[in-house]
């Protein structure tokens, strides 16, 4: 007689598969939304919490009616297979224990008295069997050969986790069995232990086994249990491993949110926006914003614009989105894209004045462009005046600075209003006795005003020249004078008028000025127009000028107008030198600037052999005011060197020479110092000196240098001796239209020294309150030699 065992699985194996179910509910119920600067993620799947809690309670009532609650709200709802394998394991489990339970034993007589005893115990009692007891019993139920035998050994096999004897039995019992109900029992074991196996490999992260297990037929459960312990890992931060189980799955949400949990920026993106969604496209979309921001901060400003870019293929950037934009094309030198992107933004918001600024920086080498900015937007037409005022300003531009409306410069003074002059000056120069000392006096008056902003004047001078006398021996004209016996009858002086007009422009980083001069109307060489071209540029670490001239050489008498020969009957002399000279000054560190001039000439004079001079000068200074008072606009200390050198000496006063210094060398090597108080108060000082090491040298060239004939020199001489000078200039306002200004200085080198000095009264219309150093004397172009 056959007896027939029914039994079902224990708690164990419903609680087991309730698990294993479980964690593929959390992919809906567990996850939480993390704030990620980003979209969220969005899910519309049913929230199962309550009812795989039932299930895990085995409440079997309360599961029952929460199923059935969530097929009413959602007729449209496709139940999860692992839901319905465990409610049916749920619904059976006392009708299968209670048969287990009431088994005819009397039929058992035939069974082996170990399998007979075990069959009739109940669940708990099997659970106290020791493993090696369950092993034995194993291989007797082998030789029975009976699928209900193999039912109960596979099923206590598995509840005592011995997995592969329980695979085993159920294999066996497939094998033999020809009732559907023990075909449902070994489905459910065999599910349960292939469950098993799957959460195993991926407690083990054997991606390789569960690669093997997806490629099966059981592929959705493989799926489903992937998933949920992704999102378990994702909610434990345990980001990689998570990633590597969605990897595996293929869920690219997952990835994603994983990626952008460990701040995996870039192959983030490369999911987001590798995918044709709506959802994912904003992903991308948020995720271009961030790589564009972050990548701009790591000053990578190509990758920022090309991440810009691929946003706005998605959609309109924002505002701040294409600020960037402009920012970083700007620093990569995206002239085009900058220009583009800032005009944008400024269209929408006029008042940006951080925008206006770089759009101005950007272009600043491009007038024309700048221009049009000027003309499209009234914020960039204002930045420019103003910082064109301040910079003129910086510059010593007054002229530009007051055009401009600069602050200062229009308290100060009004550049543009109709000016009067009245001036004095003296100068000596000592040189060779006799002849060699030359003194000037002259007074003049002029008028001036602004016309078209050119700052214009014209002056009418009165010079007084002196000249020393010759003695007996001195050659003069064309022989050696014997004043002994016939008196000198050459002039020693005379005095005229003259008059010259002078006009400057200054623009943006430029200075122009001119002077045409006409001096002493009647004097004994002809006079010729003379006069001065100026021109200086300003770049940012460089000033560079430019001048060119024409101006008679004021060494003596005979060389600054001409003299007449010992018989007053022939003139000869007035010599013009004409040529030009640069200057180049560096700012070569904070307070440090180094400059260097150089001039080239030609002089010529009635009956004078023609020369040529070549001079340089090189010096490099610090800038001391900042130290000493906020009263001081600069105080530059330094070295420096020059150099002099003519082809002829032609120092001497008779016909072929000019009576001017002519040294075929002249070496100095010392220091200086220059002084200015600030600009805008009522007084200025301006405070010059210099100390030096001179070596000079005279060769000896003739004395008649158009007589081939005569064997007369000049003589040679070569001396070494200190060399300086010192000179205060000065300016007061006295009221609203008066200024007065003046200065006084001393210098010596060798054997030559000189003085001069000079006051001038200038009237100036409507209101002022300061004074500038443009307008102090000495600093006139036409006595610096550049427009500065």
């Amino acid at each position: 007689m056959v007896v027939i065992i029914r039994f079902t699985c224990t708690w164990l194996t419903v609680l087991l598969l309730c698990f294993a179910a479980e964690a593929i509910a959390q992919t809906d119920t567990v996850y939480q939304e993390k704030d990620l600067g980003l979209i969220p993620r969005f899910s519309t799947k049913l929230d199962l919490t309550g009812l795989w809690y039932h299930i895990e309670k085995r409440q079997t009532l309360l599961a029952n009616n929460e199923y059935a609650r969530l097929k009413a709200l959602h007729p449209d709802w496709t139940v999860p297979k692992d839901v319905i394998l465990a409610l049916e394991i749920l619904n059976n489990y006392q009708d299968m224990n209670t048969a287990a339970l009431n088994t005819d034993t009397s039929s058992i007589s035939v069974l082996p008295k170990e399998i007979e005893v075990f069959a009739n115990l109940t669940p708990d009692q099997r659970r106290k069997v020791s493993q090696q007891d369950i092993l034995r019993l194993v291989e007797k139920s082998n030789v029975l050969g009976r699928s209900d035998i193999y039912l109960l050994m596979a099923w206590t096999a598995l509840d005592k986790a011995l997995d592969e004897v329980a695979l085993q039995q159920f294999s066996r019992a497939k094998e033999t069995t020809t009732s559907d109900e023990e075909r449902n029992s070994i489905q459910q074991g065999l599910l349960l232990i292939r469950n098993r196996m799957i959460e195993q490999a991926i407690e083990q992260s054997d991606f390789v086994l569960l690669q093997q297990y997806l490629e099966n037929e059981d592929r959705d459960n493989v799926f489903t249990k992937i998933e949920g312990a992704a999102w378990r890992h994702y909610e434990g931060k345990n980001f990689e491993l998570a990633y590597a189980l969605f990897a595996l799955q293929g869920n690219k949400e997952g990835q994603y949110l994983t990626l952008i949990a460990q701040q995996k920026y870039d192959r983030a993106f490369d999911i987001a926006c590798a995918l044709n969604s709506n959802i994912y496209h904003r992903y991308c979309a948020d995720l271009l914003s961030f790589r564009q921001s972050y990548l701009y901060n790591d000053d990578k400003f190509e990758q920022s614009i090309q991440s810009a870019i691929a946003l706005n293929t998605i959609r309109p950037l924002h505002n701040n989105e294409k600020e960037l934009l402009g920012w970083a094309a700007k620093e990569c030198g995206n002239t085009a894209l900058a220009n583009e992107t800032f005009e944008s933004l400024l269209i929408q918001n006029g008042n940006r004045e951080d925008i206006a600024t770089a759009l101005i920086n950007l272009n600043s080498t491009n007038p024309k462009k700048l221009e049009g900015l000027a003309t499209q937007f009234t914020l960039i037409d204002a930045i420019l005046k103003k910082k064109l005022a301040e910079s003129a300003w910086g510059r010593k531009q007054f002229l530009l600075a007051y055009l401009e409306r600069e602050p200062r410069a229009i308290v100060t003074q009004n550049k543009d209003a109709l000016t009067a002059v009245y001036g004095t000056a003296f100068r000596s120069r000592s040189g060779e006795k006799g002849l060699g000392n030359f003194d000037v006096l002259s007074q003049y008056i002029g008028i001036g005003g602004e016309y078209e902003r050119w700052l214009w004047n014209a002056t009418i001078n009165y010079e007084q020249y002196y000249s020393g006398l010759p003695t007996t021996g001195d050659w003069f004209g064309s022989e050696q004078l014997l004043l002994d016996t016939e008196p000198f009858k050459g002039i020693s002086g005379f005095e005229d008028i003259g008059g010259r007009i002078e006009a400057l422009y200054q623009k943006d980083s430029a200075n122009f000025y001119l002077n045409i001069e006409y001096g002493m109307v009647d004097q004994p060489v002809s006079t010729e127009v003379t006069g001065q071209l100026s021109t200086t540029h300003f770049l940012d670490n460089l000033t560079l000028a430019l001048t060119l001239f024409r101006k008679p050489k004021d060494d003596s008498l005979l060389s600054q107008s001409g003299t007449f020969n010992e018989a007053h009957r022939e003139p000869w002399g007035y010599v013009l030198e004409e040529g030009g000279s640069a200057l180049a000054a560096f700012a070569i560190a904070p307070k440090w600037s180094m400059s260097g001039t150089a001039q080239f000439s030609i002089l010529n004079g009635e009956q004078v052999a023609r020369n040529q001079a070549i001079s340089f000068r090189m010096d490099v200074n610090y800038d001391f005011a900042e130290r000493v008072s906020q009263h001081l606009d600069y105080w530059r200390i330094g070295p420096f060197a020059s150099y002099k050198s003519y082809d002829k000496n032609l120092s001497g006063f008779t016909y072929g020479n000019g009576g001017y210094f002519s040294p075929s060398y002249f070496v100095t090597m010392g220091g200086y110092s220059e002084l200015l108080t600030a600009e805008a108060y009522n007084w200025q000082i301006k405070l010059r000196s210099s100390l030096a090491l001179s070596r000079v040298e005279q060769t000896n060239d003739p004395r008649f240098p158009f007589d081939s004939h005569s064997s007369e020199t000049l003589g040679y001489s070569q001396s070494t001796g200190l060399s300086g000078n010192i000179t205060v200039e000065g300016q007061y306002r006295l009221n609203d239209n008066w200024v007065v200004s003046g200065y006084i200085g001393k210098a010596f080198a060798v054997e030559y020294q000189a003085f001069q000095a000079g006051l001038q009264f200038r009237w100036r219309a409507g209101k002022g309150n300061g004074v500038t150093s443009d307008e102090l004397l000495l600093s006139s172009p036409r006595v610096s030699h550049f427009v500065l």
